[in-house]
């Protein structure tokens, strides 16, 4: 027999789960409407981690929310799809999970015409545009928010995809320095970050969602509406955020506030806390749902919160040693 408190853990997972999954589905269906051949990879593999909750929460949801949720999974899948024939011979990408779409109708994707969906209506060629933007493959060095010149985009609202930076700091908050001036204007619609060993990332205001893969004794500093963290291990995360960031598969996790110190613009107020250890969130952990606190994430204290943010190329490396939160073996 279930116990009281197991009930309620297992309600309050649910509550948590299915609110944050369809919030993803939804920001999903969203950047589909806009995706690119360069975005599509990216978009896919969110997807594919998406589908991976689902199926780890099965027997945890109540069966109705279990159902809507994959509806809500196919439908994205199904627009990745269309997606991806509307883009071919732009990108190599390869979706391994597809939807199961009869024969008939995949053999002349062209011309058939696909049931609508609320969730994720089709893509149309035409209103895709360019809007990404990736800082890839950097290692040993300091990079400024100068990263995101060049971007061809029309558009001030760019999605950043941050993949395989080692031994780095990356610094995207806004600066009067003139190599960074024409990238101030640029605003973070979203960050999709992966692979990312002993580094520091200060990543500023996004003005959407922060998805992260694969870190590893790293420093994240950023103010968003949502924050997901997959397969990491050994992150400090400083957060100025609208709801309870979350994490899956991740453990030595340790959260704080955004730094007042990093705040650069009167629109990013100072948090209202009591002390700089009590949080304004509350980590949610969905590779733990019982009634016991979390083993994998804690608050940082107070003598363990990072003081002298390494905000030039000035001894960067020793800045780095310095603040990086070191896994314990």
């Amino acid at each position: 027999m279930i116990s009281a408190d197991g009930l309620e853990a297992t309600w309050t997972f649910s509550q948590a789960f299915t609110s944050s999954f369809q919030a993803s589905c939804s920001e999903l269906a969203s950047r589909l409407k806009v995706a690119n051949a360069d975005s599509v990879h990216f978009i896919a593999g969110e997807i594919q981690a998406l589908n991976k909750r689902l199926t780890e929460a099965t027997g945890r949801l109540p069966s109705y929310d279990q159902r809507q949720n994959e509806l809500q999974l196919k439908a994205l899948e199904k627009s990745l799809e269309e997606l991806r024939s509307s883009t071919a011979g732009k990108t190599k990408f390869a979706f391994k999970r597809k939807a199961k779409i009869p024969a008939s109708a995949s053999a002349s994707s062209e011309t058939a015409t696909p049931p609508a969906s609320a969730i994720a209506p089709a893509i149309p060629a035409a209103i895709i545009s360019s809007t990404s933007r990736t800082i890839s493959d950097h290692s040993n060095c300091y990079l400024s928010r100068s990263c995101l010149c060049g971007t061809s985009s029309s558009t001030d609202h760019v999605e950043v995809s941050i993949i395989r930076i080692s031994s780095s700091i990356l610094n995207l908050l806004t600066t009067k320095n003139e190599s960074t001036l024409s990238a101030n204007t640029i605003s973070l619609s979203a960050l999709h970050i992966r692979d990312i060993q002993n580094s520091i990332l200060i990543l500023g205001t996004v003005d959407g969602s922060i998805m992260l893969h694969n870190l590893t004794n790293c420093v994240v500093v950023a103010g968003c509406h949502q924050f997901r963290m997959h397969n990491s291990t050994a992150v400090d995360a400083y957060l100025d955020i609208t709801s309870n960031p979350i994490i899956e598969s991740c453990d030595q996790v340790r959260f704080g506030a955004y730094p007042t110190e990093l705040k650069t613009t009167t629109e990013q107020q100072p948090l209202v806390t009591k002390k700089h250890t009590e949080l304004p969130f509350l980590p949610q952990d969905f590779s733990h749902i019982r009634a016991t606190p979390s083993p994998n994430w804690r608050v940082l204290e107070e003598d363990e919160l990072v003081r002298d943010w390494p905000l030039s190329e000035k001894d960067y490396a020793v800045q780095l040693e310095r603040a990086l939160p070191h896994p314990q073996i």
